[in-house]
């Protein structure tokens, strides 16, 4: 019995098309796009918040939205929307304002024999250390100096700020320098 093998493959190529194909037919369709299911969202949001909005206000903000108001303005002849009155800017120029006020002087207190303080940032045993610190302390607006002093046998360089009259003036150079990262500093009474 002879057995026709050619056949045979074609078939089986036709049956495994048919099974490819009953195969894709029986696949889920693809998943339909979002768009609908966010419009129709968006549609009943804007609607919910309509009826609120009518519910809460009642319809009387809604009359005039079409109506435009315009109003010619008499003294300078400019026309503007809704009755807007801009003359606000003149009439405030030529009013003016009367208070009953004493005049006061005030003197600066002034002391007697005010006491003269120096503020010590700093004492280095290089002058190169304290021109670095006067420099910084010049660039916070305060006048410094460096003096030269033995202490020990060795010879260090004070660097101090001011002169600064009255104590007051003394204590705010103390804080502003405090401020600046250079918190240990000593008031010199001068005089």
């Amino acid at each position: 019995m002879a057995h026709d093998f050619a056949k045979q493959r074609s078939s089986d190529k036709n049956t495994a098309k048919k099974r490819a194909s009953t195969k894709s037919a029986t696949r889920t369709a693809p998943a339909k796009s979002h768009w609908p299911w966010f419009f129709s969202g968006l549609l009943s949001g804007l609607f919910v918040a309509l009826v609120a909005y009518v519910g809460f206000f009642g319809t009387s903000p809604l009359e005039g939205i079409n109506n435009t108001n315009v109003v010619q303005d008499s003294a300078s002849g400019e026309v503007n929307d809704a009755g807007t009155d801009f003359t606000f800017y003149d009439r405030l120029s030529e009013a003016e304002v009367v208070v009953d006020v004493v005049a006061v002087e005030l003197l600066p207190e002034i002391e007697e024999n005010p006491t003269i303080y120096r503020v010590q940032a700093g004492s280095f045993n290089s002058m190169e250390d304290a021109e670095k610190l006067r420099a910084e302390i010049i660039l916070l607006g305060l006048d410094a100096s460096i003096s030269q002093a033995e202490v020990l046998g060795q010879t260090m360089f004070r660097v101090q700020a001011g002169p600064f009259i009255g104590n007051s003036s003394a204590n705010d150079a103390v804080d502003l320098l405090a401020r600046n990262n250079m918190p240990d500093t000593i008031k010199i009474v001068v005089r």
